[in-house]
């Protein structure tokens, strides 16, 4: 085998080395750079899945929060509409109590004691008591109950 001597810059000492060395030295350092790819490439690969991982809870805290914020406005609206139909059912409340005292008014507008004796003689027959089936009774305390004539 033939030996050529290969002269080496970069160093302070310049040693000569042999042609098998010197393709040894190279073929070395080709393996490093490639280990370092490699390495390179995995920790790229890993960095990536990481970021994708990231990436996706990022999108799925997204998702959450606008469903949470679809939900916040329709419980709003939901509240909306059942203060307008709550108000709503107060005004027609308030219309009927208003109806409901006309009607009573009216009635008792209606139900004097004339009309009522008019309807008791004339439709019913009825006729006034004779002085025997008249029974006078005096008390000693005020009645709860009273007649107000009108």
């Amino acid at each position: 085998m033939k030996q050529t001597f290969i002269y080496e810059r970069g160093s302070e000492a310049h040693e000569f080395v042999t042609e098998y060395e010197h393709q040894e030295k190279l073929r070395r350092e080709r393996e490093e750079r490639r280990r370092k790819r490699q390495r390179r490439a995995h920790n790229n690969a890993r960095l990536l899945k990481i970021k994708r991982r990231q990436f996706k809870l990022t999108i799925a805290a997204a998702v959450v929060l606008f469903a949470m914020f679809g939900a916040f406005v329709m419980l709003e609206n939901n509240i909306t509409a059942t203060i307008k139909n709550i108000s709503a059912t107060e005004q027609e409340i308030s219309q009927l109590k208003a109806e409901n005292s006309a009607l009573l008014s009216k009635i008792n507008t209606n139900a004097n004691l004339s009309e009522v004796k008019k309807k008791a003689m004339n439709e019913l027959g009825m006729k006034y008591a004779k002085a025997g089936q008249i029974e006078y009774y005096t008390m000693k305390e005020q009645d709860y109950m009273s007649v107000e004539d009108k």
